[in-house]
């Protein structure tokens, strides 16, 4: 076949999106005209539609280096450069550009744009009204610069004078999404993508709205239409990666996550994200080198130093894990999930090394005297008393609630069936107290019970509520909850698995309970002490007699005891007892 004819046909195929049998072809073309600037620019247009700027920027290079006088070829240049953030050399493309072509009021827009991110904001302007003076019906430099004067009533009006152009719902929903008010920024984005419901960069937006609004069905459609559009589109298949392993769908997580770093491997989510699956998977040598590559592209991201923790946690690296929870914790102190992974890691180095361990916990409360997580652990690792405090226990539960099942699973919890085995079957209304995600409510489920659960941590008894267990769940503390509304109930029986152990003092729970039938589980004391105390895991432990003595100052009087394995932990048994009263 010819030149022309494979030319044509080349074009042809590119046309119809068809970009790697194109790109077969320029190149078979290119082998015998190696300095073709035509054949140069088209395959650095198909590198630039599969998002492989560093690939097309060469090949624009050697474009322009053989026409020189071709305005366009600069213009695509400076495009791949942009999108590689290599903004000062796209500028001088966009110039040479507009040297060649002054007129070229697309290559005004997009130079007014590298000077917005540049932070030249008035040269920004010249550039966008250069544009306009071009051609008054040009939208986009229109749009670019009323959202960079973040002027919500000049987007509003354009898209009024312009009702064909979605440029202007676009960015208003940008803007919109940069205050944070995403539902309006969806209203928006949606409008937008009515107008045009083929472009990427408007699917991109929708896609991240959907998202930031909970409309997660809505995004996976919009991701996947996308990928219908574009094949190598990374957003949309990292998007689709992290549907695809919140489903325990790994093998497509996987092969999505791998052709979006093929195609960007310097894309920061797409290694964390993928990084993040690994981990669930426990393939933890994997997973660490994803974590340290996003490191390299972003190490300010609080969240990667905290996931290389958990993993140096899980391999017994406590002192590492440590040093990159407190990285993480210097970075963001408000995150409460960086203190419970410090207690944690802290409570197990003191297993190893107590002294140690104290020594970085009293630096950390010496470094954040207000963090109720320091403060606890301190008086824990100490043995000294600590009041109860809300605040702690339900930001320890709400950072539990996802995977407090399987933890709990793991570690051989024997409670709820050793009440249920106790008790029996349930008939009337039963309270659980500190009922968490309803691992009680699941033994005791029948249609005689009508179990109403109490837990402080929302987020817990929004896992509660997937189970359908529960007749009613309510958010208080427990202690409240019974001084406050037990008695509106007037409960058969009151259950309470593991909540003494986060109360430590029990005369004001025990008076509220009275005179109901109880159930509940208290950690045994590994040293004699009078009623309770802070043990290092951060738990307090009770001595039984201080028990039996309060439920008989309240009125109890057929008390048994029942001694159990509560659960393992760092690989020994944990003793516990579980009292019945009435």
């Amino acid at each position: 076949m010819g030149y022309d004819l494979l030319f044509q046909q080349a074009i042809k195929l590119h046309e119809q999106g068809r970009l790697d049998e194109a790109e077969n072809i320029y190149r078979q073309i290119l082998e015998t005209a190696p300095t073709n600037p035509d054949v140069l620019n088209l395959l650095g247009l198909i590198a630039q539609a599969k998002g492989r700027h560093a690939q097309a920027v060469e090949l624009f290079y050697q474009a322009v280096k053989n026409a020189p006088s071709h305005a366009p070829f600069y213009f695509n240049l400076g495009l791949s450069l942009e999108n590689d953030r290599k903004l000062v050399e796209a500028q001088q493309a966009y110039q040479d550009a507009l040297r060649l072509n002054p007129e070229f009021k697309e290559a005004c827009n997009n130079l007014g744009d590298i000077y917005n991110n540049l932070g030249h904001k008035d040269q920004a302007e010249k550039m966008y009204l250069r544009a306009l003076e071009l051609d008054a019906d040009y939208c986009i430099p229109r749009a670019n610069l009323a959202f960079m004067k973040q002027d919500v009533s000049v987007l509003q009006k354009a898209a009024e004078d312009y009702p064909a152009e979605a440029v202007f719902p676009y960015y208003l929903s940008r803007l919109y999404q940069q205050q944070n008010n995403f539902d309006k920024a969806l209203i928006y984005a949606r409008q937008a993508d009515k107008l045009s419901p083929d472009c990427e960069e408007l699917l991109e937006q929708l896609g991240a709205m959907q998202l930031a609004t909970g409309n997660m069905q809505e995004a996976k459609i919009t991701y996947t239409h996308i990928l219908e559009i574009n094949p190598h589109a990374p957003s949309a298949l990292i998007n689709l990666a992290n549907f695809a392993t919140n489903a325990d769908d790994f093998d497509t997580a996987e092969n999505y996550y791998k052709q979006a770093l093929n195609l960007k491997p310097g894309d920061m989510d797409g290694h964390f994200n993928y990084a993040n699956m690994l981990y669930r998977q426990n393939r933890l040598p994997e997973a660490l080198e994803e974590y340290r590559a996003a490191v390299i592209i972003d190490p300010e991201r609080f969240e990667i130093s905290n996931n290389l923790g958990l993993i140096q946690k899980d391999l017994g690296e406590y002192e590492e894990a440590l040093g990159l929870f407190f990285n993480a914790f210097l970075k963001n102190p408000e995150r409460e999930e960086i203190s419970v992974n410090l207690a944690e890691t802290l409570t197990l180095l003191h297993h190893q090394d107590a002294e140690k361990a104290l020594k970085i916990a009293e630096q950390w409360l010496h470094k954040a005297p207000d963090n109720v997580f320091a403060q606890h652990l301190n008086a824990a690792l100490k043995g000294e008393k600590c009041e109860n405090n809300q605040f702690f226990s339900q930001k320890l539960f709400d950072h539990f609630a996802g995977n407090y099942d399987h933890v709990l699973q793991r570690i051989g919890y024997q409670v709820p069936g050793k009440l249920r085995e106790i008790t029996g079957e349930i008939k009337g209304t039963a309270i659980d107290l500190g009922c968490g995600t309803g691992l009680v409510g699941e033994v005791y489920k029948t249609d005689s019970a009508q179990l109403i659960g109490v837990d402080i941590s929302e987020r817990s008894l929004d896992q509660a509520r997937g189970k359908e267990i529960y007749k009613e769940l309510i958010a208080d503390d427990v202690l409240h909850f019974c001084q406050t509304r037990l008695k509106d109930y007037q409960p058969d029986i009151i259950f309470a698995a593991d909540v003494c152990c986060y109360i430590g003092q029990l005369e004001e729970l025990i008076r509220a309970c009275r005179p109901y039938q109880l159930a509940f589980s208290i950690e045994l004391a590994a040293t004699e002490v009078e009623d309770c105390r802070l043990a290092p895991t951060g738990r307090y432990q009770h001595n039984p007699q201080y028990i039996e003595r309060l439920l008989r100052e309240n009125g109890y009087t057929n008390i048994n005891q029942y001694p159990l394995i509560l659960r393992q932990e760092c690989g020994q048994n944990v003793k516990g007892v579980i009292f019945t009263a009435a």
